[in-house]
């Protein structure tokens, strides 16, 4: 029987073609993918900080006692006046440039600016006024 070449699928060269093409491209694709993914953790986290600095500044005025912050490496380690266990928060992808904070009972936080290495370079972000509201 003759069969016409129209009804035919495509032959294995045409399909290993296309797919050592998709390999490619997924292969430089995907580099992009996971430094996407980690700069979007990586700004999760900030935001994170920044709301805990909020939290425990609340805390510090309805508590009546300080709060002191202390950002080591991937960790910030909080401790009250009151006698409580010190809380210790670790992130995945922060890295911090070591410093004390202080969160007084009349809502103020020092020092202003807090730390993290990006790249191995640091870059400073704004610790928020616990009177702030949005962003």
């Amino acid at each position: 029987m003759f069969h016409s070449k129209s009804s035919q699928g495509f032959s294995l060269i045409e399909l290993m073609i296309v797919l050592a093409i998709m390999g490619v491209a997924m292969s430089l694709t995907g580099g992009l993918v996971i430094q996407a993914f980690e700069k979007n953790k990586r700004q999760v986290e900030l935001e994170r900080v920044k709301q805990a600095f909020k939290v425990y500044g609340y805390r510090s005025f309805y508590s009546g006692y300080d709060t002191k912050v202390e950002l080591v490496g991937n960790t910030a380690v909080i401790s009250s006046g009151a006698d409580e266990e010190p809380e210790v928060i670790e992130f995945e992808s922060l890295t911090f440039v070591a410093e004390q904070f202080h969160i007084s009972q009349k809502l103020t936080i020092q020092p202003a600016t807090f730390g993290v290495f990006i790249n191995e370079q640091p870059r400073f972000y704004g610790v928020p006024s616990v009177l702030e509201h949005g962003q």
